[in-house]
């Protein structure tokens, strides 16, 4: 499966989304899509088999964003894409039209549940699709994710394959969203520094400051808008300063690849294609990568002295991260931590986002609404220490002025009583309407989120037809020689 995301526990393999190759299908790929669910590998016995999940229906998407914790065992996978090649029912559909997908799927591998979280506040349309997200355990009651890149359309709105390219639907790197797990609220954050070109089909990985002052999230390959657009250099952006440095500048352009931190300092990239000329996605031999270094299809990178290697060193790699000095020229402290950057440039979009990720309740902040210039919480204005004396008649008229206004005040409370009084009766029975008409949804954490109106009919949601077969297949529960990750 393809564009897919590969979860793990101390036992299994879970396989989530994804599509089938219909084009160029690889040798001993499946021509026919498996039914909908989350394929789990048992890797005692090396077989597959269709979890057996409780929650929320699951009907498969393609190139969401994923991240894991491996401390609780959760998955969450963000948005993504519906289209003829993931999903079943659209594949026995003519003319069926990819569409994007709201929600926050988190699967808690223990019990096999999933559940359905808003995107609401993500960002315009609360979609994503193809681009990037890690999760920080370390921050938060239960850590946060952080989003951004890729392409954003509002929700069930249909696509063709060429609108990831308009410009329009492109997700900028001066902007990304956190997500509080433990809040479950969204935030948006604008970015400063080495911004990076607007990419998708990227890779990125994490790690945090010993001292967990800062965290450092690195990004590598993806494609632009051209081929000329397309850098394979390294860049980092830093949190909670959400400043941008790039960090390696060597050309190792690569896409649809994945990558996954190894010991405490590596980096280690799978997979992937090499984009050629104006073509993101070749599907014949110019696509493979013959450069030395990812000729076995795997590239390592050490966040500790920021350098590409063909060989792994466990040893090196199970040393601690330390932060590179490009890096602390721009936070401040050392190796060890000790940042001093805490704030954003232009500061936190709100309050809130700020102590989340700093733990410091005099944080700076902006209005991003009017574009305010950054502001702390006022200080109380000193009292000046020489006082001008009023005296004894300026006193007493004060005091008469005072009399004077209560009075009046007094009044006119009292005639807008009566007044309320007398016009209560007639108002009763459309207050008691209006009352009547009024509600709230109720805040229900296992809710699925379903698309909102969309510009033209859709074909029917798997949720709307009820369970359906594909005919004439044998279905086999077994997926032989191919995984989450284009080679």
């Amino acid at each position: 499966m393809n564009d897919g995301s590969l979860f793990a526990d101390n036992s299994s393999l879970y396989l989530y989304g994804g599509g089938i190759s219909v084009a160029y299908p690889a040798i001993g790929a499946p021509t026919v899509l498996p039914p909908d669910g989350v394929w789990q590998y048992d890797l005692g016995s090396g077989q597959w088999s269709m979890a057996a999940l409780s929650g929320v229906p699951v009907n498969r998407s393609i190139i969401g964003m994923s991240a894991q914790s491996f401390t609780t065992s959760v998955a969450y996978y963000l948005s993504g894409v519906k289209e003829p090649a993931s999903d079943p029912y659209f594949w026995t559909l003519p003319s069926a039209t990819p569409y994007m997908d709201q929600g926050l799927l988190w699967f808690e591998e223990g019990s096999l549940t999933i559940k359905n979280y808003s995107t609401t506040g993500l960002n315009e349309y609360g979609t994503a699709a193809a681009g990037f997200m890690v999760l920080i355990e370390s921050i938060g009651s239960h850590g946060v994710l952080v989003a951004f890149g890729g392409i954003s359309n509002p929700p069930g709105k249909p696509m063709n394959v060429t609108d990831e390219y308009d410009a329009s639907l492109q997700w900028n790197l001066s902007s990304v969203s956190v997500y509080d797990i433990g809040g479950q609220a969204w935030y948006q954050q604008t970015t400063a520094g080495d911004i990076p070109r607007w990419r998708y089909s990227g890779c990125s990985v994490v790690v945090s400051a010993p001292d967990q002052s800062s965290h450092s999230i690195y990004v590598f390959g993806g494609w632009g808008d051209s081929f000329g657009e397309s850098d394979g250099g390294v860049y980092v952006l830093l949190i909670p300063s959400f400043q941008w440095i790039r960090v390696n500048t060597e050309s190792n352009e690569r896409s649809r690849h994945h990558c996954s931190l190894i010991g405490n300092n590596t980096m280690l990239v799978v997979g992937g294609i090499t984009p050629s000329y104006n073509n993101p996605r070749p599907y014949d031999p110019s696509g493979c990568d013959t450069t030395a270094m990812f000729s076995q299809g795997l590239g390592m990178f050490s966040l500790n002295n920021h350098s590409w290697s063909t060989n792994y060193d466990p040893v090196a790699a199970a040393s601690p991260y330390q932060i590179h000095p490009n890096i602390a020229s721009v936070i401040g402290g050392n190796a060890n931590g000790g940042a001093t950057a805490m704030n954003p440039e232009r500061g936190f979009s709100t309050k809130a986002l700020g102590v989340l990720l700093t733990g410091n309740q005099n944080v700076v902040t902006f209005e991003s609404s009017t574009g305010s210039t950054p502001s702390t919480t006022p200080k109380p204005v000193a009292t000046p220490k020489h006082k001008m004396a009023l005296s004894v008649g300026s006193i007493a008229g004060i005091v008469a002025s005072c009399v004077f206004g209560l009075a009046v005040g007094m009044a006119l409370v009292l005639i807008l009583y009566l007044r309320r009084r007398q016009s209560s009766n007639q108002f009763q029975a459309t207050e008691m309407s209006d009352q009547i008409a009024r509600f709230e949804l109720p805040d229900s954490r296992d809710k699925v989120f379903e698309l909102g109106a969309t510009e033209k009919p859709l074909p029917a949601t798997p949720d709307e037809k009820g369970f359906r077969e594909l005919e004439g297949h044998q279905w086999v529960p077994e997926i032989i020689g191919h995984d989450a990750t284009d080679r």
